[in-house]
């Protein structure tokens, strides 16, 4: 009796070396060209973030490249335009990680009917590990490839936007590096490898009975992993608003740009837990609404899990970015306004030329307590092995203390002459200052000098800035003004106010005499104006990005449903209610991602807000509701118009076959 024929698996096949590479390559190639739909959202984000990214690094690397007789000004706006830009390339690489990922891991999880038969007939773990490994590296060379080639378009774009918005001078004219360019490249790849990890090993993890059975996204449950990394991800979020108050003043902006990251990723790993009966709760109004076709399209946003939360999470992105970012900004603006006004203890502000000269003829005016010159200049300081640029006044020891808000002073203001420097104690503390050392500046005029630290104090709730002798910023001051503060003995009134106002008029009619909580204001609206363009960029710029992955997800999930709409209408569905019901699903989903983003938005900017009221300062209650509206409007139209589109044609087919049948 003849022996049964062993059976020979694929790896135990006699190949030559690299024979199974290049079959992997081969079979990677033909699955991108035969899914050109399914890949696209990872591509595209891929080309664009490569493309942003060379032409950010390039107007980087010519900003630091400019000459040494590059003015003063000029240096000052091209270092703000890169600072702005290093955070948009944080948001982009943050955004094009979520694509390409999200996008990989929603077709791996529409294949594992097709991974699993690879499996059955043999193939190892290993090995659809690599294929899927390899997809990604085709694309991600694609895009890296095609990124290169638009980043000198986008360059020229972004200087002509930066330019229009008065963040560039017009002197300026950045240039390609080919560095840059190079690094972008390596890095796109990177990404796109990198973004693959977790979606290759799922893969690798189909069984080979999956074949037998469909493929669902509707019945893989949360893996322990990814339930961790999303609640380690929601308390991170959840901690970062408190760091915001307590920051060095230059950081506070960045951080409250960034604190949504963690909280977006969290909601977006967690989301298979609670997206669906979130979607099903959102849709219940249809069920009343509408007739079966509602009803029907609730069901699946609730039995679909992880369909709905594949569709949802963009969107849940695109608002939680944007509405963190938006609302974040608008607030730290307003606190920073409210702590300008805390800030002085002044009630007018005397500037134009000859002011410095007048101040000893305003302090003889009745009623005028004190009258002190202030000078305001950036300085750079030189500690913790790095160069940090923050505000100093130059002032006059005498009567500091009547026009600025100083507390809990330590050490001596009276030594606040030639040579010396005070702090704010939390400033004072980021640069490990102690009391009586030598601190390292350079000066506006570009002489550096070692002043020594005589007093720290407690200034306004947020802090921040220097106190140095008037005659260190002599020679670079932006701002030279005398604040004036009137006696205390009897309640401040508006017409004490305007007596000694226009005591200072009738003296010196040439000065300009102003309420210092105007001028504040003044100040503040500038600032939260120049927050606004920069937040409104980074906002206009994620949102883009995103709407990208929003459209594609949906046109993935509905574009992948031919089989049961087509049982819908084997069973009597007539095609205008199954296009009705992909109509309801489509706004349900987005409608939960959307009450999921706001979810993200309301925890990142109420939690800063508590932070803020902690430290003494009640900004005022405004969110730009309009602007975040308008985002979740466009998210909502892309949703519709990316499932109805496949829909609809998809129908139109599957009609056209049966009547042809």
């Amino acid at each position: 009796m003849n022996a049964a024929p062993a059976v020979t698996a694929i790896p135990d096949l006699p190949v030559e070396r690299g024979v199974r590479g290049r079959t992997l390559i081969v079979v990677a190639w033909l699955t991108l060209r035969s899914r050109v739909s399914g890949f696209a959202g990872a591509v595209v984000a891929l080309v664009l973030g490569v493309a942003f990214a060379g032409a950010a690094t390039s107007t980087l690397a010519s900003g630091a490249a400019l000459p040494p007789h590059t003015p003063e000004d000029v240096r000052r706006a091209v270092a703000e335009s890169g600072a702005l830009l290093v955070m948009l390339a944080v948001i982009g690489v943050f955004v094009t990680v979520f694509v390409v990922a999200g996008t990989f891991a929603f077709v791996v999880a529409q294949r594992r009917g097709e991974l699993a038969a690879l499996r059955t007939i043999g193939a190892t773990p290993h090995q659809v590990r690599g294929m899927v490994t390899a997809e990604a590296m085709l694309a991600a060379v694609v895009a890296s490839t095609l990124g290169v080639l638009l980043a000198p378009v986008f360059m020229s774009v972004m200087a002509w936007v930066l330019r229009g918005r008065g963040l560039l001078p017009e002197a300026f004219e950045p240039s390609l590096s080919g560095g840059a360019l190079a690094g972008c490249f390596a890095a796109g790849v990177t990404v796109g490898l990198v973004a693959t990890v977790a979606s290759a090993r799922r893969a690798a993890s189909v069984r080979p009975l999956e074949a037998m059975r469909a493929a669902s996204l509707a019945d893989q449950p949360i893996g322990r992993g990814r339930r961790l990394g999303g609640l380690a991800a929601l308390a991170c979020g959840g901690g970062m608003p408190a760091l915001v108050p307590i920051a060095p003043p230059d950081g506070r902006m960045p951080l409250t740009m960034f604190v949504s990251m963690p909280l977006v990723l969290g909601f977006a790993l967690l989301s298979p837990a609670f997206a669906a009966w979130a979607g099903a709760l959102v849709a219940t109004p249809l069920v009343r609404w509408t007739s079966a076709t509602g009803e029907l399209a609730r069901e699946n946003v609730r039995l679909a899990t992880r369909r709905t939360a594949a569709t949802a999470a963009p969107v849940l992105v695109t608002v939680g970015l944007a509405g963190s970012l938006l609302g974040g900004t608008t607030l730290l603006g307003e606190a920073m306004a409210a702590d300008a006004r805390q800030a002085w203890r002044s009630h007018l502000v005397v500037s134009g030329p000859g002011a410095v000269e007048a101040a000893g003829s305003l302090r003889d005016l009745a009623g005028v307590a004190a009258a002190v010159p202030v000078v305001s200049a950036d300085v750079e300081v030189f500690a913790n092995r790095t160069v940090r640029t923050v505000n100093a006044m130059g002032v006059d020891p005498d009567g500091v203390s009547r026009v600025i808000h100083l507390a809990r002073v330590e050490g001596d203001l009276g030594a606040l002459r030639s040579g010396a420097v005070a702090a704010d104690r939390r400033q004072a503390a980021t640069f490990g200052w102690k009391l009586g050392q030598g601190v390292e500046l350079r000066l506006p005029d570009g002489r550096r000098t070692r002043p020594r630290l005589v007093a720290v104090f407690d200034g306004s709730p947020l802090g921040g800035g220097v106190l140095v002798s008037r005659d260190l910023l002599a020679g670079g001051a932006r701002r030279t003004a005398v604040h004036v503060t009137l006696e205390s003995g009897q309640p401040v009134t508006q017409a004490r106010i305007d007596a000694v106002r226009t005591g200072i008029g009738e003296r010196h009619p040439t000065l300009r005499v102003e309420a210092t909580q105007k001028i504040m204001a003044v100040m503040a609206g500038a600032r939260q104006e120049g927050m606004r363009i920069g937040t409104i960029a980074l906002a206009g710029f994620a949102v883009a990005y995103t709407l990208v992955a929003v459209a594609n997800t949906s046109a993935l999930s509905f574009g992948a449903r031919g089989a049961e709409f087509a049982r819908l209408l084997f069973l009597g569905a007539r095609g205008a209610q199954v296009l009705r019901m992909a109509l309801w699903e489509a706004l349900c989903v987005a409608a939960t991602g959307v009450v999921l983003g706001l979810a993200v938005t309301g925890v990142s900017v109420l939690g800063l807000r508590g932070a803020l009221g902690g430290l003494g300062l009640e900004a005022p209650a405004a969110f730009p509701w309009k602007e975040v509206g308008l985002v979740a409007g466009a998210c909502v139209l892309v949703v519709l118009v990316s499932a109805l589109v496949p829909t609809g044609l998809m129908l139109r087919r599957v009609t056209s076959v049966s009547e042809s049948a």
